[in-house]
């Protein structure tokens, strides 16, 4: 894709992300197993046979020839999950595909972990440096730069188009930071970009806009310094960058002080909630189709579920068993609380909660619970698109529930207050629980240096 004056080439290109793949082979049944997945949000066991039906689609379109994955490729950097995701994707580039890759947090680790015979059994791991290797054909091997110390690198993935890969999950010590070091090193690229007359996007395993305003508040929800890079890429004219990271769609802009514009594209992963790819296109006017394609279709036993259905059940099962974890453990009294609250908790409604709050909700939600009605809400946020907009029942009645409680608000508000700004925590909450943006998370048209519609 290049822009010139008012010209460009057409781009287009498959984005999928936090494919988390694990080899079954490795082993995932017995007690451990299920006790670990009460609260894994995704699918583990069917997680290669998931990815290996979006692969096949992929390879059906045989117009399409560019597929790039932002990271967390494997469950949890198991080196046979490796090189089994490493099988596939040799397939896929058999069959005509280019393919290009960042690894992340998720993709190596000193031991791997599998389970078997009721326990958990270590398995053998993958280092920060295997990685190079593992996937070196998939972004090295074409790379006209690599940074070395985060495996960051820059490649040509079409005539005069330029793909900037940042990898900033690479050490513990700068995790979720892309430091000055590296943004240097990115402008070197950038510049060289525009001397040869090519256009260049980025990705990033980290989301660099907080995909919904709580997560601004949320350490590891998005690049740390995001501000900081935000303004540093559209002031340096990257206008697009895709991310993944937190399962979530979502389609967010920046503008900075000068009136320079950054769009964020983070897309869910493949294997849980809400289970969704997408379909870049780009024509020679510059304006720019997203499509979030369903992942379904895949080998698993549903259990009677729709394939929606189906990842919203893990999802919704994982975040009730967390909330109650919480309130397990302790001994004597602390113990008994805990065991009341927990009980609270799950047997409460929204009906009930509203009396002892003083106000008045709509009787649609009366009998519902909240630990149901909190499902819900966190269900809707990582599909985008979220429905609970001014003048719902859900909206009115958490509008309601923030006003009562204020005073509460306003204390927090001050502790979480960083170099003199105090984040509004009515005006976050709202608008994370509902898409006032004016347009869609799943299914945009961008017009590049423009609008989004």
């Amino acid at each position: 894709m290049k822009i010139s004056g008012d010209c460009m080439t057409a781009l287009k290109f498959y984005l999928l992300t936090d494919t988390h793949y694990f080899e079954e082979s490795l082993g995932a049944e017995g007690k451990a197993y299920e006790e670990y997945m009460k609260t894994e949000a995704f699918y583990l066991r069917e997680s290669s046979a998931i990815n290996k039906t979006v692969f096949t689609k992929l390879k059906e379109d045989s117009e399409t020839d560019l597929i790039i994955i932002p990271g967390d490729l494997s469950k949890d950097g198991e080196y046979e999950s490796h090189k089994s995701l490493v099988k596939e994707l040799n397939a896929l580039k058999e069959s005509g595909k280019k393919i290009f890759v960042i690894t992340a947090g998720h993709d190596y680790n000193e031991y791997g972990k599998c389970y078997k015979n009721d326990e958990v059994v270590k398995v053998k791991g993958t280092t920060l440096d295997e990685l190079y290797n593992l996937y070196y054909e998939f972004g090295y091997k074409d790379a006209l730069s690599v940074d070395k110390e985060t495996l960051s690198y820059v490649a040509e993935v079409a005539p005069l188009t330029r793909l900037l890969a940042f990898n900033c999950d690479s050490k513990n010590e700068t995790k979720g930071t892309i430091d000055s070091r590296l943004l240097m090193w990115a402008k070197e690229q950038i510049d060289d970009a525009r001397k040869a007359n090519a256009y260049i996007f980025a990705i990033c395993h980290y989301p660099v806009i907080p995909s919904v305003p709580v997560f601004d508040l949320v350490g590891d929800a998005k690049v740390k310094n995001w501000k900081e890079v935000a303004a540093f890429l559209a002031d340096n004219g990257v206008e697009l960058i895709f991310t993944g990271h937190m399962h979530i769609q979502s389609i967010n802009e920046f503008f900075t002080e000068n009136g320079n514009r950054l769009v964020d594209i983070c897309t869910s992963t493949t294997v849980g909630t809400p289970g969704k790819y997408r379909k870049i296109e780009i024509d020679e006017t510059g304006k720019m189709n997203v499509k979030s394609i369903p992942v379904c279709d895949f080998p698993v036993e549903l259990n009677g579920k729709t394939y929606e259905e189906f990842f919203d059940w893990r999802f919704d099962y994982s975040v009730k068993n967390k909330i109650n974890k919480i309130f397990e453990g302790g001994s004597g009294a602390v113990k008994i609380l805990k065991k009341l609250a927990r009980k609270l908790l799950n047997s409460i409604k929204l009906g009930t909660l509203s009396k002892l709050l003083f106000i008045k909700i709509d009787k649609s939600l009366k009998k519902k619970k909240l630990i149901d009605f909190a499902g819900e809400i966190g269900t809707a946020i990582f599909k985008g698109d979220q429905p609970f907009v001014k003048g719902t029942p859900e909206y009115d009645a958490i509008f309601k529930a923030l006003k009562r409680l204020d005073f509460i608000l306003k204390k927090v508000e001050a502790k979480l207050s960083k170099n003199g700004e105090k984040p509004d925590l009515t005006y976050m909450i709202l608008n994370s629980i509902g898409n006032n943006k004016g347009y869609s998370d799943n299914n945009a048209v961008i017009n590049l240096k423009g609008k989004i519609l």
